[in-house]
């Protein structure tokens, strides 16, 4: 909270903290210093601005194989974010969360009824763009981001140590 106090002021602070909170997405480490200058709806709607670009990059990609596009899924984004975040707290990049978890832990978690799931995740890439190129020039990335069988798609972005983490998650509800 005093982090947040120092960011937005006191007054928004609590309000950011609540809308964060809320949303069920965590707070990313650092905060682009052009964002911590801006109230905390901001900072919230970058996430969002990072997710519906990830989401873009993607159905471009699934329509050039006449794959159907997918839409955004707050209980997904919820897992990706928190896993994102695992990843730049504790400095690494895995599908394994630093308490152990599994990508089908932090999507049952979420209380999200699926029927197929899949994850990718980077880090390093500075730009949404950046990470796209990065997962379409590997089989197995490819292979979630096109694969016919997903509807539904969460985004996590998270910096730590001045590096940028990334997941997503890939679903299909029952």
């Amino acid at each position: 909270m005093q982090r947040w106090k120092q960011v937005l002021g006191t007054r928004s602070a609590s309000l950011a903290l609540m809308v964060v909170v809320g949303s069920g997405l965590l707070p990313v480490v650092m905060v682009p210093a052009a964002i911590a200058q801006r109230p905390a709806a901001t900072a919230a709607q970058a996430d969002v601005a990072i997710a519906q670009e990830i989401l873009r990059l993607v159905n471009v990609e699934r329509q050039r194989v006449n794959a159907p596009p997918l839409v955004l899924n707050d209980k997904l984004t919820a897992a990706a974010q928190r896993h994102a975040q695992d990843m730049a707290t504790s400095r690494r990049m895995s599908h394994t969360g630093s308490d152990g978890s599994t990508m089908r832990s932090r999507i049952d978690a979420t209380q999200y009824n699926w029927s197929t799931i899949g994850e990718n995740v980077a880090m390093g890439q500075p730009t949404a763009a950046a990470v796209m190129a990065a997962w379409m020039n590997s089989p197995g990335h490819r292979q979630n981001i096109l694969n016919p069988a997903f509807t539904e798609l969460g985004v996590g972005y998270a910096t730590g140590a001045n590096r940028p983490y990334w997941a997503q998650v890939f679903a299909r509800p029952r």
